[in-house]
């Protein structure tokens, strides 16, 4: 519990911090409508009393004054009450986009600021799908909770307050009526949060068979192999086994319920009697049984709606820990990049230099890669070799920084590259990964996304199209560099694989980075198309320090240095005429193209 107030403690001071006036005109909101249902129900009291004065009067005696004062004041309260309940919605709509908003910022500074490795680990995509799933609604829900019960606890205390003028064993009544009702909800708002966090697996499976159904990328293949019915029967075999023991625990806190309930309206049966009872004896008047039968109904009422808030209160605060558990995951990524104050050297003199360098995934302890030597020397362009899985996409991942190796070091000249700042790193490397990102947004913005830093040069977005071979292309469209690509909007323009590959070429040539990382740059462009690109290719390594991971013998052979790969070692190193001449791995697999 304590762990959980702290948790709503930060998150308050969370939401004040989105919008201080919005909050503070809440709180006022809320003690106004907290005394209002207390006032309104005296006035229906003072309303049914004064008529009957009215009635009890000789005829032609009746003084309709004090009634006409009652029934204003009752049409007045009940505007106020209605109005502030406008104005609550309103301004509480408003505070929901503040804080949507202001938590919508910390997961997006958080999800671009990870160590790469999260993303990559099957552990941690249960922690962020809890997170992101809960982070949306989960703080607004518990600031208006807390509202909530402020608003029913005013409330509940001016109805307590006349309850007791009944008798005390009529608010005692209510107390323990609810006490078990509570400790019900309380102990299945536990299990449930439990159970969600032991099904995050099975829940992220069937969101994935939903995907699968649903998102664009899987259509084409759903529809050529028939997979639609098979993933519909595996959607549903798992949803309904999930839903199945969710459907469980409700029963079951719902049966619990029942018996208290049957409970509760004997012990209401019991009270009205005696209010009844009372009022036949008269010890009080039909306005008082008004009153009073109101205040019990009404306070029962109230009693349930704090239950329930306080209920939502708990989960919420259980489920906050989803969030905070994945806020905490920047201290792992604080602990490895918290010493990254180097500069990257500029002009490089030496080169890429790869140390004793041993690397194995974080979720598997087989090494990928291990005493991995060997140099890239300035202005140098070498091409990375060998078969599927040998680890030379891992090299380009270490290069880049999104891993940190687990033995020996990558240098840049001296320079050790796990401690050169991140800003250095993305102005001086620049990559095109084999599965490159298909942004569907403008030609224009897909080019100057390679350096987003600089202002922005149209002359240098045209050239860079020109060198991938894809301007004429993007001239061809409607709104030429200002038409949005792929197919997700409206007005799109469709591109094949090989234009959007020469799109993310564009992007490198508008990147003047030292370094330049090519993975499989030629893989979806025909052999013409290939041809063209590759002078431009060979243009700009001709000036960078560059490093091709490749199949394709036309691009291996533009290299002036190969660097053949072979469980987790470099099994050969030398000149495309060197290495095809000599027995060995690469002079078979040039057999075998």
């Amino acid at each position: 519990m304590k762990k959980a107030r702290q948790q709503i403690k930060t998150i308050l001071k969370h939401i004040f911090s989105s919008a201080p006036l919005l909050t503070v005109f809440n709180v006022l909101i809320v003690l106004i409508r907290g005394v209002l249902p207390l006032l309104l129900i005296y006035l229906v009291k003072l309303t049914v009393d004064e008529l009957q004065a009215v009635i009890s009067m000789p005829q032609g005696e009746e003084d309709y004054s004090r009634l006409l004062i009652v029934l204003i004041l009752a049409g007045v309260l009940f505007l106020i009450n209605s109005l502030s309940a406008s104005l609550a919605s309103l301004v509480r709509e408003k505070q929901a986009f503040a804080i949507s908003d202001f938590f919508d910022k910390i997961i997006h500074n958080k999800t671009t600021s990870l160590s790469y490795s999260f993303f990559e680990f099957p552990k941690y995509q249960n922690i962020f799908y809890r997170a992101l799933n809960e982070a949306s609604h989960r703080p607004a829900r518990v600031f208006y909770g807390i509202l909530g019960i402020f608003q029913n606890s005013i409330t509940l205390l001016a109805m307590g307050g006349i309850l007791l003028t009944v008798h005390w064993s009529v608010l005692a009544v209510l107390l323990i009526i609810v006490v078990p009702i509570a400790a019900i909800r309380l102990r299945y708002a536990k299990k449930m949060f439990h159970f969600k966090r032991e099904n995050t697996v099975h829940e992220r499976k069937v969101s994935y068979y939903n995907r699968l159904l649903t998102a664009p990328e899987f259509a084409k293949e759903l529809r050529v192999f028939d997979l639609g019915n098979y993933f519909r029967k595996k959607y549903y075999s798992l949803k309904i086994s999930w839903r199945q023991a969710q459907y469980k625990l409700l029963v079951d806190k719902t049966k619990k319920e029942t018996t208290v309930q049957i409970f509760a309206a004997v012990a209401f049966f019991a009270v009205y009697g005696f209010i009844a009872f009372k009022a036949y004896n008269h010890q009080i008047s039909i306005g008082d049984v008004v009153l009073y039968f109101l205040a019990m109904q009404r306070g029962y009422s109230y009693l349930q709606e704090l239950l329930s808030r306080m209920t939502g209160l708990y989960e919420d605060s259980l489920f906050l820990d989803n969030l905070f558990e994945f806020l905490k995951l920047e201290d792992d990524k604080n602990e490895i990049h918290s010493h990254k104050k180097l500069i990257f050297p500029r002009p490089i003199q030496k080169g890429i230099i790869f140390h004793n360098v041993g690397f194995h995934y974080p979720a598997n302890q087989k090494w990928v890669i291990r005493n991995m030597n060997f140099t890239i020397n300035a202005g140098e362009t070498v091409a990375i070799v060998g078969i599927n899985g040998a680890g030379k996409t891992t090299l380009v991942k270490l290069l880049c920084g999104l891993y940190q190796p687990i033995e020996g070091e990558i240098l840049i000249d001296d320079t050790p590259l796990s401690q050169i700042k991140n800003s250095e790193m993305n102005a001086n490397i620049s990559v095109i990964f084999q599965d490159f990102t298909l942004y569907n947004v403008t030609a224009r913005e897909n080019i100057l996304f390679g350096n987003v830093h600089n202002e922005t040069d149209d002359n240098s977005i045209y050239e860079a199209a020109q060198k991938a071979g894809i301007d004429q292309i993007i001239e061809d469209f409607p709104q030429k560099y200002n038409t949005t690509l792929g197919f997700l909007f409206d007005g799109s323009e469709q591109m094949s694989p090989g234009e959007w590959q020469r799109l993310a070429l564009a992007r490198s040539f508008y990147n003047d980075s030292q370094i330049i990382i090519l993975d499989e740059p030629t893989s979806a462009l025909d052999s013409f198309a290939e041809a063209k690109l590759l002078k431009y290719i060979r243009s700009i390594t001709s000036k960078r320090t560059s490093l091709i991971i490749s199949h394709r013998i036309s691009t291996i052979k533009m290299a002036d240095k190969i660097v053949v790969l072979d469980g987790q070692k470099i099994a050969q190193t030398g000149t495309f005429e060197e290495l095809v001449n000599k027995e060995g791995i690469f002079s078979k697999m040039m057999t075998l193209k």
